[in-house]
């Protein structure tokens, strides 16, 4: 798993995004802070994966921030979260590469969304060598999912099944529920349950390994 920042000087704003992060399980360690000198420290004295970025910060501006990263050759991943939705804002913001743009209020579904599509970039770019169907995956992100959405179990999103439909495809032979997890950077809890998921609907099957010293572990095949 990796670390993120999160760049928000409002406290309550702060507290949320934080309090979905750790939801997920996603990351190691979860930094904040409140203004763009505080967050320039951070990423030139911390490994940041991802950030989460505001616009209207008490000291510094979010969107200014973005550009001299990019200037700067600085390749880490930027999640925009900001009340502004001028469209033109939002070209510029895309024009330097930002993975998603999310305008508040927004749900935690969305937000979900948005952390999955990082991971499945993560995954994908891990390759020697990547495919025309994953470059789709990452430039189209969410397009529709042969298992529509009111067949996902509570809690569940196309995104992230998406993502572990893809990296569980990227193995030639049979995989553990530890394995999945290394390859996409989901938690353990979060792989069994799209595991269970997928396994349920038979798109991939199991078989029971036995052991002479120890239990029993599962192995499953992608059918």
């Amino acid at each position: 798993m990796m670390n993120v920042l999160i760049v928000e000087d409002d406290p309550m704003v702060q507290f949320i995004h934080r309090n979905y992060i750790e939801k997920l399980n996603a990351f190691n360690d979860i930094y904040s802070c409140m203004t763009v000198p505080d967050a320039e420290h951070l990423i030139s004295s911390k490994k940041i994966e991802l950030i989460l970025l505001d616009i209207n910060l008490k000291i510094g501006n979010g969107f200014d921030f973005l550009c001299n990263l990019r200037k700067d050759k600085n390749s880490i991943e930027i999640i925009l979260i900001t009340a502004y939705s001028d469209s033109k804002l939002v070209g510029n913001c895309l024009h330097m590469g930002i993975l998603d743009y999310l305008i508040k209020p927004f749900t935690f579904e969305r937000f979900k969304e948005s952390i999955s599509l990082f991971q499945q970039k993560k995954v994908e770019l891990s390759a020697q060598e990547i495919s025309q169907t994953a470059l789709d995956r990452l430039l189209l992100p969410f397009e529709k999912n042969p298992l529509q959405a009111d067949t996902l179990d509570k809690g569940m999103t196309e995104a992230t099944l998406d993502l572990v439909y893809k990296t569980l495809k990227r193995f030639d032979h049979p995989f553990t529920i530890q394995e999945l997890v290394q390859a996409s950077g989901l938690s353990h809890v979060s792989v069994r349950k799209y595991v269970s998921f997928l396994e349920k609907r038979s798109i991939i099957s199991s078989q029971i390994v036995y052991l002479n010293i120890g239990r029993p572990y599962k192995k499953y095949l992608l059918n």
